[in-house]
């Protein structure tokens, strides 16, 4: 039977409007041209060869174009102008910023920014571009807790693993995403980061080498994982490949490039969205319900343990506290006064 291949068409039309003379987008980050801006790619650029993980450069980058950006409206584009009085004030239009939602920053975002601005302001105090760090004596909160995370029930991920469209190739392709999430517990860097030669045994395994922290793993795949899989690789992934361009991701965007972790959440919202999910979140939540799906059938904490690459066994404890009903189910059970 003949397959749809609207998403095909559709980044093949992608590829020509990147390809055509004017068709790469412009630079979108113009307060990095600033001579303040600069210093933050000469400083990034120091982190990248001391070995920071891409990920942190990434975050930090972010983080200060924000500040960089509200610089730029003060008029303030050279690290010489940088004083306690305009840092002040910045950190006061942190607590007065709302989203285009309507929404104050988050007390992590917050912290984050402090933290990159203030080691930045370092950077500039060290390499004598400013007399003395203006955010010294600056201490940003640190955020305490944990929020047990909010879990997917079985039915739930059933809808947004049959979200996609697999009449479309593109559609197989995002169908075996979301069951090698779900079905290994990986995080989103951890998927996107996956290569070919990563597919071990006939599919039976996953090699993870792009991992929080650095520490490779080899983590299992189930039967429904392993045939989407299969369909992906003989079926869609020879038709997103593209000559002369570098190929060796596992999944590869219409573009025939590996995705992103940014353009693989977008993804997985899309399909919550079509599933009629409606809760905060994105790669992640399937990656708790993995845990706590393999808890609530019977899987030790200390197998889970492996599975999600937990370094320490107090971090995989949290999902002994999700499931309130097993929870109390054992109490009852167990519980002389039960």
């Amino acid at each position: 039977m003949k397959q749809d291949a609207r998403g095909i068409e559709r980044a093949r039309r992608m590829r020509a409007w990147r390809d055509k003379p004017g068709g790469a987008r412009a630079n979108p980050h113009p307060e990095l041209e600033t001579p303040l801006g600069v210093l933050v790619c000469d400083w990034l650029d120091e982190q990248r060869e001391r070995g920071l993980r891409p990920s942190s450069i990434a975050s930090r980058r972010i983080l200060l174009r924000g500040f960089l950006h509200w610089c730029g409206e003060q008029g303030v584009t050279r690290p010489e102008w940088l004083s306690r009085g305009l840092c002040r004030d910045w950190l006061k239009s942190l607590e007065e910023h709302r989203t285009a939602m309507g929404t104050p920053y988050r007390d992590s975002t917050k912290e984050g920014m402090i933290r990159a601005v203030n080691t930045f302001c370092k950077y500039l105090e060290e390499k004598r571009r400013i007399d003395s760090n203006p955010l010294a004596g600056v201490k940003a909160r640190r955020v305490r807790g944990r929020k047990l995370p909010k879990v997917l029930d079985e039915d739930q991920v059933a809808a947004i693993l049959d979200a996609p469209d697999t009449g479309d190739p593109l559609g197989i392709r995002d169908r075996s995403m979301l069951e090698t999430v779900y079905g290994a517990g990986l995080r989103r860097q951890e998927l996107v980061g996956l290569d070919l030669d990563d597919v071990l045994r006939g599919g039976e395994v996953l090699m993870v080498r792009r991992t929080k922290g650095g520490r490779e793993r080899i983590v299992p795949l189930g039967r429904m994982a392993r045939d989407w899989l299969f369909r992906y690789l003989t079926r869609v992934r020879p038709l997103l490949q593209v000559p002369g361009v570098e190929s060796d991701g596992l999944y590869l965007t219409g573009y025939g490039r590996r995705f992103s972790a940014g353009s693989w959440g977008h993804l997985v919202k899309k399909h919550m969205r079509a599933a009629g999910i409606t809760c905060w979140g994105g790669p992640h939540l399937l990656r708790h319900a993995c845990a706590t799906h393999m808890l609530e059938h019977g899987a030790d904490l200390r197998t889970i343990q492996t599975l999600l690459g937990h370094t320490r066994i107090d971090t995989t404890e949290i999902y002994t506290h999700v499931n309130l009903e097993r929870v109390c189910a054992v109490h009852h059970r167990s519980h002389p006064r039960g």
